[in-house]
């Protein structure tokens, strides 16, 4: 079996922060001895974090204002994420689908699947972060839930894991945004010469 960079960053990492997380939730002690059991349960743990994170993918749009896709298609932006082209992108979008009526979602992933089959690009590299960066932001949300409920009286862990969760947050959702914005730009190369 390869590991790719995609399974590294949206399991193993996630994985090991969450098996951290649950050693100090239920108060056991890190064992050297056990690092390779320690890397299986972690690339579990990770894979079922990454699934839920999946899963959530909804209700991060929801928390976000909408989905990345249909925000850009629709000519909406976010702090630190800029497309201009988004009325052209749906245009030629529309042109493909052969539907006028077609919704956004329908159009994007018209996109995705032509830039899928160009080489040489950068989108699956993007997609990888934005899935680790959506495993992260799960695994976050769950241990900001264990560790508070452990450490209700402390306020040291408000302080360190509320801010955490909200930088994790914002930055799961810039990297949904540069990865429509990266198909989108590769959807437009590929169609105007």
């Amino acid at each position: 079996m390869n590991f790719k960079a995609y399974d590294i960053l949206s399991s193993l990492v996630p994985g090991f922060l969450a098996l951290l997380v649950l050693l100090n939730f239920f108060n056991l002690q890190y064992d050297n001895d056990f690092v390779i059991g320690y890397t299986a349960i972690a690339f579990f743990l990770g894979y079922l974090l990454n699934t839920i994170s999946s899963w959530l993918e909804g209700f991060y749009f929801m928390t976000w204002g909408g989905k990345p896709s249909s925000k850009m298609l629709d000519g909406k932006n976010i702090w630190k994420v800029n497309f201009y082209h988004g009325s052209k992108a749906k245009a030629l979008l529309l042109i493909d689908a052969g539907n006028p009526n077609a919704s956004n979602n329908e159009l994007f992933l018209i996109a995705v699947r032509l830039v899928n089959g160009i080489k040489d690009t950068r989108v699956e590299d993007f997609n990888t972060l934005y899935a680790f960066s959506r495993a992260l932001l799960t695994t976050t949300l769950l241990g900001t839930i264990f560790l508070l409920i452990e450490n209700h009286n402390d306020w040291r862990y408000y302080i360190v894991l509320i801010p955490s969760l909200i930088i994790v947050w914002l930055r799961s959702k810039q990297r949904a945004y540069y990865y429509v914005r990266e198909v989108l730009n590769v959807y437009l190369k590929a169609k105007t010469p």
